[in-house]
């Protein structure tokens, strides 16, 4: 998510030739609205300033709805403080502008890989909890 439509495209295009679903918004009100329409997202990135709601304010509502959901800070702000903050709330990666491209499908690649993975190690732990019930029943 983005309040450039131009950067917006390209990180669809670029993401989209890498083999990702994505679905864009022109600010963080919408991002929201999207968000809360119902709608399952596998991981959200959004502009640290735009329009409709900055990225900040759209990581802390994310991570309080959907605290698993992989969140990556794109910007062009090289402020150590900021940073940290977007870190502090949650982010899983922040990147700053400009760019290689790739450095964004890497870090969308790795904070899918690493939800998939607590997704399963969660899966696992219940998993596990009910193994451990049915082996206390046992004679």
């Amino acid at each position: 998510m983005d309040g450039d439509e131009g950067l917006r495209d390209i990180f669809s295009s670029v993401l989209t030739s890498a083999g990702y679903q994505c679905r864009t918004a022109g600010g963080g009100i919408e991002a929201l609205a999207i968000l809360e329409s119902g709608e399952e997202f596998d991981l959200l990135t959004s502009e640290l300033y735009m329009p409709g709601g900055d990225g900040m304010v759209l990581l802390e509502r994310t991570k309080n709805r959907l605290p698993d959901m992989p969140f990556v800070m794109v910007t062009g702000t090289y402020d150590d403080a900021v940073i940290a903050a977007a870190y502090r709330e949650g982010a899983y990666d922040y990147i700053l502008k400009p760019f290689d491209v790739s450095l964004l499908v890497i870090a969308v690649r790795r904070a899918l890989q690493c939800r998939r993975l607590k997704i399963e190690n969660h899966a696992y732990q219940v998993q596990l909890a009910k193994n451990a019930k049915a082996d206390l029943g046992r004679p």
